[in-house]
């Protein structure tokens, strides 16, 4: 096979002499030029894997390391858990409780006389004041027995003097009758009868005298029920309840069947009663300041005070009842309001305050864990007070001013070492 080879020749420039291949059998002068170029690229694909190597490995080992060093500083380093200051509880404690409202005064106005409604002055809403004239009864069966009784006094008084004119003459008789008996002109049976008619005509003085008093006391009776006829309010507040027209039929003394006929409250001052629990039944004195307000208004607070309370708590609810009144000039509360009453309870022993976090309930009792002056967990046992949810008060076994764990699991352990931390605002 013929191949071919270079010859080289000789051409007239300045580039010096062209190689021309030729057909030859023998290898070519390119062979160690292909070597060299292998020799030189060789070295840098090796530099190139090693530092694609070097490149991925070093970071991996880096990370590896400070992993290591972390997981040994973690192991190494104290449990840290978070922490509360125990704070003491304001020394008055405030308690909400609901009550309800009634009037100062309260009065269902009925009928004291029979007759027909007359007139009817006022009606509901009205505001009205002591001895105002409500409505007027018209009695005409009472006018007529009245001026019945007035005539028969005066009959009654025309008899006792009658009465009195037969006495005097009887008395006279009797003083005449025994200045004869004693001369004997006259018989001891005459001056007996004579004695005896005195006496007749005295009774008969007295029994007039009491047959008048009977009279005027009757007719006493009738003026009264005639002044019931205007019907007054007796005290000064509003009208709730009107139940009667002019014309109607109203029947006295008997108010079981009878409807009223007004309906009277005093509302400028209120009564709010409570029922206080057992808790605060002892801290609550007569005198004392409470703040009223309405759920749906709770901004808008009415300054009342403790007038009385029943002194005994009730036995099946175990409350006390209590009275707040309340001023309310200007018609803000109305009676039947459900109300919140805002009391301030003095306390002689002020608890202190933990969070409800902070409680370990172990089977011999609550507990708390308390941190001493190295950091070291020390359990203490409490007795607790109220719970208010978030909070919970310690009466005994924790002072102000010292550091719980808060959420202390049962991974710790009596005296251990511990990184306190504040909790999260």
């Amino acid at each position: 096979m013929t191949r071919l080879r270079p010859v080289a020749h000789t051409t007239p420039t300045q580039e010096g002499p062209t190689i021309t291949p030729t057909l030859s059998g023998a290898t070519g002068p390119s062979r160690p030029k292909m070597v060299r170029r292998l020799l030189v690229i060789a070295p840098l694909v090796v530099v190139a894997l090693a530092g694609g190597l070097v490149a991925g490995t070093l970071p991996r080992v880096q990370r590896e390391r400070e992993v290591n060093a972390a997981a040994a500083e973690v192991s190494a380093a104290l449990p840290r858990v978070t922490v509360a200051v125990v704070r003491r509880a304001q020394a008055g404690a405030e308690r909400v409780l609901p009550g309800s409202v009634a009037p100062l005064l309260d009065a269902a106005i009925y009928a004291r006389t029979t007759g027909y409604l007359q007139r009817r002055l006022v009606d509901i809403g009205d505001r009205v004041e002591q001895g105002q004239l409500l409505a007027k009864i018209a009695t005409p069966e009472i006018d007529a027995q009245l001026e019945q009784s007035r005539a028969t006094l005066l009959q009654t008084q025309a008899n006792l003097v009658r009465d009195k004119a037969k006495e005097v003459y009887a008395q006279e008789v009797q003083t005449r009758y025994s200045r004869l008996v004693r001369s004997q002109a006259i018989s001891q049976e005459d001056y007996e009868n004579a004695t005896a008619q005195a006496r007749v005509a005295t009774a008969n003085v007295h029994a007039t005298e009491s047959t008048i008093k009977v009279n005027e006391a009757d007719i006493l009776r009738l003026e009264t029920l005639q002044s019931f006829q205007k019907v007054t309010a007796p005290f000064a507040g509003v009208i709730t309840a009107r139940n009667v027209d002019p014309g109607d039929l109203i029947s006295a003394d008997s108010p079981s069947t009878t409807r009223e006929l007004f309906h009277l409250m005093r509302t400028d001052v209120l009564r709010v009663f409570v029922n206080v629990p057992q808790t605060f039944a002892t801290g609550i004195k007569v005198g004392q300041g409470a703040v009223v307000y309405r759920r749906e208004e709770p901004s808008k607070q009415f300054k009342g005070t403790v007038t009385r309370t029943a002194d005994a708590l009730d036995a099946n609810t175990r409350t006390l009842l209590t009275e707040v009144q309340v001023h309310n000039p200007e018609n803000a509360l109305r009676p039947g309001m459900y109300l919140q009453v805002k009391f301030v309870f003095d306390r002689g022993v002020v608890p202190v305050l933990i969070p409800a976090a902070a409680l370990a309930t172990r089977t011999d009792g609550p507990r708390v864990a308390v941190l001493d002056g190295q950091h070291r967990v020390r359990y203490r046992a409490v007795q607790l007070g109220r719970d208010y949810g978030v909070e919970i008060e310690v009466i005994t076994g924790l002072n102000a001013g010292e550091t719980v764990v808060v959420h202390p699991g049962d991974d710790l352990p009596e005296g251990t070492a511990v990184e306190p931390s504040p909790p999260p605002k």
